[in-house]
């Protein structure tokens, strides 16, 4: 089943099918979704294509198995190349219309084929004739990011970079479109948006169930998908468990990090350990919009909300998931917490996630500039934190509270909204709310309101205009 990446498949499918010879680069996470977005888009095409998964073996073995598909692609017989160079001269002499060559893991192939980028750029400027198009894929983004480089052998030679990153939640629910918005939530929460997790997913079945029988069960499809996924990237990171589940239980600015792990890491030892997770992708580092950018308010979270889930809940209680039973181990060491804290803490950052895309269709007006959390200080009692998500106009600030309650939003919540924001000093132009439950408000229009059901259904205008003031 494939679901979603319009936009790519719309870029790619362009690429494919233009007259000259192209070169392509896509690269992302293990399971994200590289190798069925080229299959995709290619049978979209319908072009010939030969398609080589690289081995972690040695460059003689590569270069025969590549031979043999060359081979038999090419009805060349038992005929075999002498080296990766003489099979890539071959494909791009022989393109003399459009063919589909993939490369996919191709920081194997680089690795152990010395001087390959430069190969490879020799085939590209000397074969201009061709009409070859080349598609390397990988899943080490620091490697594929390498490649890129202005430095590098293939810098203004690759037509087209795609990386990719999750499916938007949006996008994810085609995967369960049937059970209700508020299932919908709780899965996303759990399987985000990778994929290969969310196919695994039985709609017939109860929330629970899956999440029991995939994950929480030892024998489950994704009990360990984790630790296995992650090996290859993390090996060379010392101690990255601890911080990403350090993260996870909500320890998320540096100085709350540094003073859970030490002794175990000095300041620049995490500072080096973060850096390198936000290079795979797996963190991402966001300040609030009304901070500089070296604000010490920083924080750290988890993108990956499976990565996240797994981290707060299994890996921190995995010998007690050794001898509980599924549903037991999730009762006493997932559900409360799940419920009361993790799910209101995505729905967060969903209702982030959709205004950020209205803003982007153009479909609010006037437009945000900018769209985040703000940090406060109230002096009346001395505490700090943030609010939940803020959106900055021309003419200010645009407050938003979202609220994952099963009680609607009543005049009474706005009114401690209002009280709080007054108390921090926080000058807006508009109040808005995000609610799971909907509105009982005596005078709705004068907020920005958005429902569950808003969330994942498709808006065309989301005007937040009112008059300066008005709350």
């Amino acid at each position: 089943m494939f679901v979603g990446r319009i936009e790519e498949l719309k870029r790619l499918t362009e690429v494919i099918q233009s007259p000259k010879q192209e070169n392509v680069v896509i690269y992302g996470r293990r399971r994200i979704g590289k190798s069925e977005l080229i299959k995709h888009a290619i049978g979209q095409c319908g072009l010939p294509y030969l398609y080589y998964q690289a081995k972690e073996t040695s460059e003689a073995d590569n270069v025969e198995s590549l031979s043999k598909l060359v081979a038999d692609q090419f009805d060349l017989g038992g005929a075999t190349f002498s080296s990766m160079e003489a099979v890539l001269a071959f494909l791009f002499d022989r393109s003399a219309t459009p063919f589909v060559f993939v490369i996919d893991e191709y920081p194997y192939l680089r690795l152990l084929s010395d001087g390959l980028d430069s190969v490879l750029q020799n085939q590209i400027d000397q074969k201009k004739h061709s009409k070859l198009k080349l598609v390397l894929l990988g899943s080490f983004i620091d490697v594929m990011k390498d490649v890129l480089e202005s430095s590098r052998p293939l810098y203004g030679r690759i037509t087209l970079s795609l990386f990719l990153s999750e499916l938007h939640y949006q996008e994810a629910a085609a995967f369960y479109p049937d059970v209700s918005n508020e299932t919908k939530l709780q899965y996303y929460a759990v399987f985000g948006g990778v994929p290969y997790y969310n196919q695994l997913i039985d709609p017939t079945r109860s929330f629970e169930d899956n999440v029991c029988r995939l994950i929480i069960d030892d024998r489950g499809t994704l009990n360990d998908f984790v630790e296995l996924f992650l090996s290859k990237e993390l090996r060379k990171i010392q101690n990255a468990n601890a911080v990403l589940e350090t993260i996870a239980t909500g320890k998320r600015r540096f100085g709350d990090m540094l003073d859970k792990l030490q002794p175990m890491f000095s300041s620049a030892q995490l500072a080096i350990v973060l850096e390198n997770l936000m290079r795979m992708d797996l963190i991402q580092k966001t300040t609030p919009i009304n901070e500089p950018k070296t604000s010490k308010k920083t924080y750290y979270e988890i993108k990956d909300n499976f990565v996240r889930f797994h981290y707060r809940y299994v890996f921190k209680h995995s010998s007690k998931r050794s001898v509980l039973d599924p549903k037991t181990f999730y009762e006493l060491f997932v559900e409360k917490d799940f419920h009361t804290l993790y799910v209101p803490f995505v729905f967060e950052r969903i209702a982030m996630d959709y205004l950020v895309t209205q803003n982007k269709k153009g479909a609010i007006r006037p437009p945000f500039l900018d769209i985040g959390k703000l940090w406060y200080d109230n002096p009346k009692t001395r505490t700090n934190g943030e609010f939940d998500v803020v959106a900055l106009r021309q003419d200010g600030y645009v407050v938003y509270e979202a609220k994952y309650t099963s009680a609607p939003v009543t005049d009474a919540v706005v009114e401690e909204e209002v009280r709080q924001l007054s108390d921090c000093r926080v000058e807006y132009v508009q109040l808005g709310f995000f609610s799971k439950s909907g509105f009982a408000l005596s005078y709705p229009q004068k907020y920005d309101l958005i429902t569950l059901n808003d969330l994942y259904a498709a808006k065309t205008m989301h005007s937040t205009h009112l008059q300066k003031g008005q709350s």
